[in-house]
């Protein structure tokens, strides 16, 4: 029997970029903080992203910052133009019907598979995420609570288990995460004391995680639009209190599904 050496016996040696890097790892660290930066609009809509500046921020070559950038194109984030470069996408406010239009479908559809393939680990994340989303509501930490919202809904869309429905979903809360800060960035707020709307998203939060556990799909689905038309009335009426905002609005919010006040 032939032996084997020592060296057939080895792993193959990690092969890095020319700075030093596990190949590929650049491209996520570039990746993953330009997503974080855009989301928390840090990099606000519009404005230019500078490969240069990026190569010497993040010190790798040109290569993993442009496979970053078509990363971020395809998320919906940046965009290119040839006598612009690269840039943050702008938020077309008089596209939000039809963002909402999609997450009306798409938030129902994982809800309704989730509640199939969930498991007790999915739910028990979801409640503490939920937690720690009605703490941020007592403070008046609306930082905290935009980003305990968003990663509740992601753990719907991993326990659904679908890579495709679950892609389209975060495209479109990604949309309305950047919406959201806007608003928190611009709204007056005269108190930290939680208002009936922020009571209401915890509650219905909390009553999606019991529909989940029951495995109630038929309740889901209901459930699901009274959401999305709750979170859509808030967006709806800020922007048209907003004079230097002009979007024309289809009827997608019942009048008995408004926001409390």
């Amino acid at each position: 029997m032939a032996s084997i050496s020592e060296s057939e016996t080895q792993s193959p040696p990690t092969v890095r970029g020319k700075r030093g890097r596990p190949r590929g790892s650049g491209t996520q660290l570039v990746y993953t903080k330009l997503r974080e930066e855009i989301l928390r609009l840090v990099l606000k809509p519009g404005d230019h992203i500078d490969e240069v500046l990026l190569e010497a921020r993040f010190k790798v070559s040109r290569t993993p910052i442009r496979e970053a950038l078509i990363r971020l194109q395809a998320d919906g984030l940046a965009r290119f133009a040839p006598n612009r470069g690269h840039y943050v996408s702008s938020l077309d406010f008089a596209e939000i019907p039809k963002i909402f239009e999609a997450l009306d479908v798409l938030q129902s559809a994982i809800l309704q598979i989730a509640a199939t393939r969930r498991s007790e680990e999915h739910l028990e994340r979801m409640k503490a995420v939920n937690e720690e989303y009605r703490e941020a509501s007592e403070k008046g930490d609306h930082t905290a609570m935009t980003e305990a919202n968003h990663a509740f809904h992601l753990i719907t869309a991993e326990a659904a288990g679908n890579r495709i429905l679950s892609s389209a979903y975060e495209s479109v809360l990604n949309f309305n995460l950047r919406v959201t800060r806007l608003i928190f960035e611009t709204a007056a707020r005269d108190s930290n004391v939680p208002t009936p709307y922020y009571n209401r998203i915890y509650d219905e939060h909390s009553e999606m995680i019991e529909l989940l556990s029951r495995r109630d799909s038929a309740k889901l689905a209901e459930l699901s639009k009274e959401h999305t038309n709750l979170f859509y009335g808030k967006i709806r009426r800020f922007l048209q209190s907003n004079a230097a905002v002009d979007v024309a609005f289809r009827s997608f919010v019942d009048d008995d599904q408004s926001e409390p006040a």
